[in-house]
């Protein structure tokens, strides 16, 4: 521009828009540079969630197939109160059996004694 007169020529405009156009076309390329190094972390970063997505989805799959539902826990937690409960059981019935065992026991020690008691008493048989 002609800093005399206060009007731009077309060759000033013209010069204008060729800088401009450069500058316009410089901070492009810059642009376009750090969208493709943003690009490029981006689709690292994708293709590292999509790996673990798919290792969980696997893990997940996994846990599916090997873990017990709530209904065979509570059946298994049900048997093993019956065998609880039976073990109870036959441990009393054992104890009551074993109770009976040594009464009978002492009952049949008293009675060899007093058999033996009585047939010491007898008198020998008298020879004719």
């Amino acid at each position: 521009m002609n800093k005399k007169e206060d009007h731009a020529t077309k060759a000033d405009i013209a010069g204008l828009e060729t800088r401009l156009g450069a500058k316009i076309d410089a901070m492009g390329a810059k642009l376009d540079a750090k969208i493709g190094a943003v690009d490029a972390r981006l689709d690292a970063k994708i293709d590292r969630v999509a790996v673990a997505l798919v290792r969980t989805q696997a893990d997940v799959h996994e846990i599916k197939a090997t873990m017990s539902t709530k209904d065979q826990m509570e059946r298994l937690l049900r048997s093993f109160d019956d065998f609880a409960a039976r073990a109870v059981h036959y441990d009393r019935a054992d104890a009551s059996r074993g109770r009976a065992l040594v009464e009978f026991e002492l009952k049949l020690g008293d009675h060899d004694r007093r058999i033996s008691a009585l047939e010491s008493s007898r008198l020998p048989p008298q020879a004719p």
